[in-house]
């Protein structure tokens, strides 16, 4: 215990780490259950109360973290674009290509996160795009990820242009855009085709190389 002075103890200092710990890892149950809810119910038939029931938490605090259903879908799909390491997918992305010593090194240090963002992140995407249809703020949700979307695939295509490793007669703005097609082919080829994860993997890298590469 610290000695008084003059008389008067000094006040111990409050240490909230413990406190953001409890609630960070009550955010990760609600997120969990949400994408649980989410993709076993579909969006209109899951309820915050559903996934405040199975998170242990009341439907009060989800208003209050997420503000709305399509708030905790939003979070649930920027929570998926993380992937399954403990850093994020996009921060090893960075690092990747920052350390890659060519464009080969670049294209398959993206395959390989294209696969594993794909596997947790993909499900989420294709229920945003059904729901959009019945949904006005989820409409506004998936606007707001395909802008996400071009803006990440335009700062990737970044690295190829300032390291020279672009094909001559291949704009940064084409670049951006085969980058935004071949990330969009998980649900086809991997769920619903049955490609194996590898076999995918092998198609981004082939594909982009042949397409980006000089």
């Amino acid at each position: 215990m610290a000695p008084a002075v003059n008389g008067h103890r000094p006040r111990r200092r409050y240490d909230a780490s413990g406190r953001r710990v409890r609630a960070a890892e009550r955010r990760e149950t609600v997120l969990n259950a949400a994408r649980h809810q989410f993709l076993a119910d579909g969006f209109a038939a899951t309820t915050l109360a559903g996934v405040a029931a199975e998170a242990a938490v009341s439907v009060e605090s989800i208003y209050k973290s997420f503000g709305s259903k399509a708030g905790l879908l939003k979070a649930v799909w920027h929570r998926s674009l993380a992937g399954s390491a403990p850093t994020h997918a996009e921060l090893r992305s960075d690092a990747g290509s920052r350390a890659a010593p060519d464009g080969v090194a670049i294209i398959r240090n993206w395959a390989r996160l294209a696969v594993e963002v794909g596997a947790v992140a993909d499900p989420i995407f294709r229920l945003v795009e059904s729901a959009a249809h019945v949904d006005a703020e989820v409409a506004q949700l998936q606007a707001q990820i395909e802008r996400e979307r071009a803006a990440r695939m335009e700062h990737n295509a970044a690295y190829l242009v300032e390291g020279g490793y672009l094909r001559d007669g291949v704009t940064p703005e084409q670049a951006r855009d085969v980058l935004l097609l071949y990330t969009t082919f998980y649900d086809r080829l991997v769920t619903q085709a049955g490609w194996t994860p590898e076999q995918y993997q092998s198609f981004v890298e082939r594909g982009l190389v042949a397409h980006l590469l000089a």
